[in-house]
């Protein structure tokens, strides 16, 4: 039967209405704090009390308040009973504040011993004195943010929760060049409040369809609709980059990473980057209108790490050790970017470097041999008498760049700007012409 009262309201109505997604009225439904009744063709839709009690629910979890407490001022018909729950909700979050207090006030204490310059075992002797579980949260946080940068990197994962996609309508899409004006459509809603499209649009580099070993680009898809869309990036043999996200939706983030880790089962490290603003960094190479990515991160527990430049949120599929000690995990560069740089005996075994600049370089008597330089430009470089053997160059731009008395056994060049290369004198891609001329006249 379909519903013609005027005072029902659609399920997609509801969600607009109140702000809240379908996942959060399926889940209230299925908890029996909300009832909705069927079309024929099995839409949603809910009535006036429905739509009450939908504005009661929204208004007590903006206090707080667990799913169960709502279910129980609901279905009971005692005041006092309600007095208890919201007693026993008032207890907790003055226990919560108290703590963040207590917290609040260890940090100051830390803080003014860093600006004296205190040495660290000051600080630590001070955690020591604090019979809290914070002392020794702060001291193994604190041991992290000042240790080497390898280190602040390593970070213990937790094992990660089983996430049951059972009824979930969700699912990823792997677009190509085609979809460029849907992406875009769904890019610009998502990103609806910002005056600066165009900024928005370049970050998404389109142009990274011509690397599809590199980068994937996958349409967000619920009941057959296009609703967002994600861009990533190799940045490493096991290690992958969001660079961008046009979607957040808190009761779906964890599902979309749930599927992005299943389309790339043999990803054990996952990053997103922010510029670090007060650096003044002007190269905003992951762009985040409205923290969308920020809110993917702290739905999915990636942990946050800093540096000069970026800020940073690593999330490790498997404990620290066993994925830099893995068979394929290399030392490698991610995302970076180092102008003039000068290398004289100097040796690297299996360097990894993607997505970034090697500009204006000098390097002399250097081995970078078994290399793997993936999405770079290495314009505007000298190597002299340095080892490139059994390396692998992709998509990297070698503008005016020079190698002189070098050792090339075995390196590969694909898909790489060669444009007025020359080897021996020899314009390389005239050469490859004539070669591919030949062959075929054979």
């Amino acid at each position: 039967m379909q519903p013609n009262n005027n005072s029902l309201m659609k399920i997609g109505d509801v969600t607009n209405k109140f702000g809240i997604s379908h996942r959060s009225l399926h889940y209230w439904e299925s908890a029996g704090i909300l009832q909705s009744i069927r079309a024929e063709n099995d839409y949603r839709f809910y009535d006036e009390e429905n739509l009450l009690k939908i504005k009661q629910i929204v208004l007590l979890r903006k206090l707080r308040l667990s799913i169960p407490s709502i279910q129980e001022i609901f279905t009971s018909k005692e005041l006092s009973k309600i007095i208890s729950v919201f007693t026993g909700h008032l207890d907790e979050t003055k226990k919560e504040t108290e703590h963040l207090n207590a917290l609040g006030l260890i940090l100051r204490q830390l803080l003014n011993m860093l600006k004296d310059r205190q040495d660290m075992g000051s600080v630590y002797k001070y955690l020591d004195t604090i019979p809290s579980t914070e002392s020794e949260e702060l001291k193994t946080a604190l041991k992290t943010v000042l240790s080497e940068p390898v280190n602040e990197i390593a970070i213990e994962s937790i094992p990660e929760p089983f996430v049951d996609m059972t009824g979930i309508d969700l699912s990823l899409e792997l677009s190509d060049k085609q979809d460029i004006s849907e992406l875009v459509k769904v890019i610009k809603h998502c990103y609806g409040n910002t005056d600066d499209t165009e900024k928005l649009l370049f970050y998404w580099d389109f142009n990274g369809y011509n690397m599809p070993d590199c980068r994937w680009f996958y349409k967000i898809m619920q009941n057959g609709e296009c609703i967002g869309a994600v861009n990533l990036a190799f940045v490493g043999m096991e290690a992958m980059l969001i660079r961008q996200l046009a979607y957040c939706d808190p009761d779906n983030n964890i599902y979309l990473f749930e599927l992005l880790k299943q389309k790339h089962p043999d990803i054990l490290c996952w990053n997103i980057y922010f510029p670090n603003e007060s650096e003044n960094n002007t190269e905003h190479f992951c762009f985040d209108f409205e923290n969308k990515k920020h809110q993917f991160a702290d739905d999915n527990g990636f942990t946050f790490y800093t540096d000069a430049r970026w800020n940073r949120y690593i999330k490790m599929l498997k404990p620290h050790d066993e994925v830099y000690n893995s068979s394929r995990y290399r030392f490698a560069l991610l995302d970076g970017s180092m102008d003039g740089v000068s290398f004289r005996f100097f040796g690297t075994d299996r360097l990894d470097w993607y997505d970034g600049k090697m500009t204006n370089w000098r390097v002399t008597d250097c081995d970078f041999s078994g290399a793997f330089i993936y999405d770079t430009w290495m314009g505007h470089s000298k190597f002299v008498e340095s080892c490139v053997d059994d390396s692998n160059f992709q998509y990297v731009d070698f503008t005016r760049s020079v190698f002189k008395d070098g050792c090339f056994v075995d390196c590969r060049l694909e898909n790489c700007n060669i444009s007025g290369m020359t080897i021996d004198g020899i314009n390389v891609k005239e050469a490859l012409a004539l070669y591919k001329t030949k062959n075929k006249e054979t």
